[in-house]
């Protein structure tokens, strides 16, 4: 586990998670929403830091991206957990479930990013990805922030529903997204996925200009 970002220390052991817009109040021993970030002793702590859930060499359009390096490939990683519970989620067995997980350490996922493709499967970088890469906050930083020194691209493949200061820090370090709106209505989203749209339409609105954005 690592300490995570954003929160604050409540009395009586309780955290205030700020990471996205849920604000999770969360008790001793307990986890959020999104089932990966713990209070243990009234520290909010990330679980799934390094946890690879999946990893794949895919087509970039495959993320989808149709307008960013087309014809490449890039480096996918997942992890566990998800902020929002859509009812038509294909990746629920790895968002919602306890699935197997590998350690990759930052060093490690920029390494094989380096390493993998070939004249006919260029990589062009790393994508956080299947999940949603939000929910992993503190490893995609610290990827992000190594594929960058080493001349990857980083891509976000996400679901927007997060906090605009933590959207914003991390912004600088991104080449490209993909936001999924998954509707567009907050009557859709409220009871479809959990959520709410308008958070998410923050998120487009943030990133735009930003970085090569996508919507789906």
């Amino acid at each position: 586990m690592r300490e995570a970002l954003f929160f604050d220390r409540l009395p009586d052991d309780v955290v205030h998670c700020r990471l996205c817009p849920r604000l999770c109040t969360i008790r001793e021993g307990k986890k959020g929403f999104c089932r990966v970030r713990k209070n243990s002793g009234g520290t909010l702590y990330t679980e799934n830091y390094g946890r690879v859930s999946s990893c794949a060499l895919d087509p970039v359009e495959k993320k989808p991206l149709y307008h960013f390096y087309p014809g490449h490939y890039i480096l996918s990683l997942g992890t566990l957990g998800c902020n929002l519970r859509c009812g038509f989620c294909q990746n629920w067995q790895i968002a919602h479930r306890d699935a197997p997980t590998g350690y990759m350490a930052p060093e490690a996922a920029v390494a094989a990013a380096l390493s993998c493709g070939d004249a006919r499967h260029p990589n062009v970088g790393i994508a956080f990805t299947y999940s949603e890469p939000l929910m992993w906050y503190e490893y995609v930083r610290d990827t992000a922030r190594l594929g960058r020194e080493a001349g990857l691209k980083n891509v976000l493949v996400t679901n927007g529903y997060v906090e605009a200061g933590p959207l914003q820090e991390l912004l600088p370090l991104v080449d490209a997204m993909n936001i999924d709106v998954k509707g567009f209505t907050d009557a859709y989203y409220r009871g479809t996925c959990a959520g709410r749209l308008a958070p998410v339409l923050r998120t487009v609105e943030l990133a735009h200009g930003h970085c090569h954005l996508e919507l789906t």
